[in-house]
């Protein structure tokens, strides 16, 4: 068989069906653009939330180091030099008294009081400290135990800004982010798969008596399969196009600052777009030969 002319039949037949059952075809359409809409904002909510917490995970994976009053500037250079060649050390640098006092002025509103204690003779009572950048929130526990042993670090109990009770919620939140993230989108992608599926079952039963002929004269189960198949592409990237289009435009009108809604960039939305195009390809297609196959089966 020439397959020029067995293409233009499948791509004809498909077409026909979607205009003689625009009805069906409308209402597959209407679901499976709600259900795409639905997976490309779970997509950019997931995105901003894991943002979010990429955030809080790199502020709890900067470790203050406290140094005692005592010790001399090399002394405390040469252990940020030691702290600075761990694996699992991003970048180390030094704070010196002063350093933290501007800090503690800006961030907190102490500058008055450290103003009174200076004036009063007290001196600055904050310490110096190496603050260490983490290449993993997992190693924050091992790199504080390490540097707890030297006799360098400010006496007491203080030695680290180290929470224990901070890191294990960070990384629970980030696993939890990411674990819900990767359910709503598989579930999301399960019901437009069962959407089209139905929809396509719907409509090979309008069409038994064609299908029926159509075996009648020849034509193999796959030769009846792929006009349905195709349909349920063309339907999928139509439906892909108008979730994009949707998701564009909300956000577009909420975006700021050069960024779309919820702090997502346009390289992402356009991969987001591009993946809804690609994911209502597969589920259309899929859906449309898994409807088919089980009528034809019947």
């Amino acid at each position: 068989m020439n397959p020029v002319p067995a293409l233009r039949f499948v791509v004809r037949v498909a077409l026909q069906n979607i205009v003689r059952n625009r009805g069906i075809a409308f209402a597959s359409l209407l679901t499976v653009t709600l259900t795409l809409l639905g997976a490309g904002a779970a997509v950019g909510v997931v995105f901003a939330l894991d943002k979010v917490l990429q955030q809080e995970e790199s502020q709890a994976s900067v470790l203050k180091v406290f140094m005692a009053d005592h010790i001399s500037f090399a002394s405390a250079l040469n252990l940020e030099h030691t702290l600075a060649s761990e694996p699992s050390v991003q970048s180390a640098s030094f704070e010196n008294k002063d350093q933290a006092a501007a800090q503690a002025s800006s961030t907190l509103g102490l500058g008055g009081a450290l103003h009174i204690l200076e004036t009063s003779g007290g001196g600055n009572p904050l310490p110096a400290s190496i603050n260490l950048h983490l290449k993993n929130i997992a190693a924050v526990t091992a790199i504080n135990n390490q540097v707890s042993t030297s006799d360098l670090l400010f006496p007491g109990p203080h030695q680290t800004d180290y929470n224990k009770d901070v890191i294990p919620r960070v990384e629970h939140y980030i696993l939890a982010a990411q674990l819900g993230g990767a359910i709503l989108v598989a579930v999301v992608g399960a019901v437009a798969l069962v959407i089209i599926t139905i929809s396509v079952r719907t409509a090979a039963f309008v069409r038994r008596q064609e299908i029926e002929i159509m075996k009648l004269v020849g034509a193999t189960d796959w030769f009846v399969r792929w006009p349905f198949i195709l349909e349920g592409l063309i339907l999928g990237v139509i439906s892909a196009l108008l979730a994009s289009g949707v998701l564009l435009g909300v956000g577009v009108a909420f975006g700021s600052g050069g960024s779309l809604a919820l702090g997502v960039g346009v390289q992402l939305a356009v991969l987001i777009s591009l993946g809804l195009i690609l994911g209502g390809a597969v589920l259309g297609s899929f859906g449309s030969l898994v409807g088919i196959r089980r009528s034809l089966a019947t």
